[in-house]
């Protein structure tokens, strides 16, 4: 029987989910064995991956079915399939930190939707005036939303649960990626037409600052216990890791070819980059910034999201009698 020291080394932190957009399909893994609990085929090239905070459900956008699966992911299929007339090219995916709503961006129809998580229904959508409405990220306290748009070079800010767009913000060139700091502060926006990220005052949108990065930047992670950033760079082959707070670039990591989805474990210790032509998972390591291990996955992964490992409920002690 091993020590507890190692019982602990090898407990599951939870689950790593990957998207394979040329096999149709989601991976599911145990982290930190790697080992590959299941393959759950969704629909036609599937894009980007959200899971509820209780780690019961996960949301993917496929582009070409025009839907967005509904996975069980304890029993490790597709429940639900969720369709709309105006939802036109699915993409962008996040759930409130309450888990009671999704928000997704719709591309092709210029339309924001707001899910209920409850009964995976659609509650309402909201037409935007910007093109190509791509990624979307829930800042702390669930209250609002940015949604990044290609197109017009530009961030739309989202109040929810009424799904009221605010105000749009340009940004810079090719707005992608987009992730925010655990204190709801700070938005940062991967500008793939110019390599660099936009610093964003959560509240007013404003830039803040400008970091270069690698050539053409794709996607954007944020460490949830520090300011570290990851962005993984699609031209280039690489990582560029920044400091939000003291707003420099830290250092740069090789990875596998055209990295594209990025996520890290609650503890901040690891970081994963699916590599679309690699067909693998590079993991990083945190804050050593080196690559420990490449995960063999399906055809071209993008989309990918930890889900933490659920406490089981303490059993109430039986009360002695007196």
């Amino acid at each position: 029987r091993p020590g507890l020291a190692q019982e602990h080394e090898t407990a599951s932190e939870g689950r790593l989910l990957v998207l394979n957009k040329h096999d149709n399909t989601l991976m599911v893994f145990d982290v930190p064995s790697y080992e590959r609990l299941a393959t759950i085929p969704v629909g036609r090239e599937p894009h980007e991956v959200a899971a509820t905070p209780d780690g019961r459900k996960a949301y993917v956008s496929n582009v070409r079915d025009k839907t967005v699966s509904v996975v069980d992911l304890k029993a490790g299929r597709v429940v639900r399939t969720l369709r709309s007339d105006r939802l036109e090219f699915p993409h962008g995916l996040d759930v409130t930190p309450d888990g009671r709503h999704l928000v997704a961006t719709s591309e092709g129809s210029r339309r924001l939707f707001l899910i209920d998580v409850a009964r995976d229904v659609v509650l309402r959508s909201v037409t935007t005036t910007q093109a190509r409405a791509h990624m979307v990220v829930v800042l702390a306290g669930g209250k609002r939303a940015c949604v990044t748009n290609v197109g017009s070079d530009s961030v739309t800010l989202l109040k929810l649960p009424e799904l009221r767009i605010l105000k749009n913000v340009t940004v810079g060139d090719g707005p992608e990626g987009i992730a925010a700091t655990s204190n709801g502060r700070w938005v940062i926006v991967a500008l793939q037409g110019s390599d660099q990220v936009a610093i964003l005052d959560a509240g007013t949108g404003a830039v803040l600052a400008r970091l270069p990065t690698g050539r053409t930047p794709i996607r954007v992670a944020v460490t949830p216990n520090s300011f570290t950033a990851l962005v993984s760079n699609r031209a280039s082959n690489d990582v560029t890791i920044l400091d939000v707070l003291a707003r420099r670039v830290k250092t740069t990591v090789p990875v596998g070819r055209r990295p594209g989805g990025v996520a890290t474990n609650p503890a901040g210790s690891r970081a994963y980059i699916c590599n679309n032509d690699s067909n693998t998972v590079s993991v990083l390591s945190i804050p050593g910034f080196e690559v420990a291990r490449t995960i063999p996955v399906g055809a071209h992964p993008d989309g990918i999201a930890f889900v933490p490992r659920r406490e089981a409920p303490k059993k109430a002690r039986p009360r002695s009698r007196s």
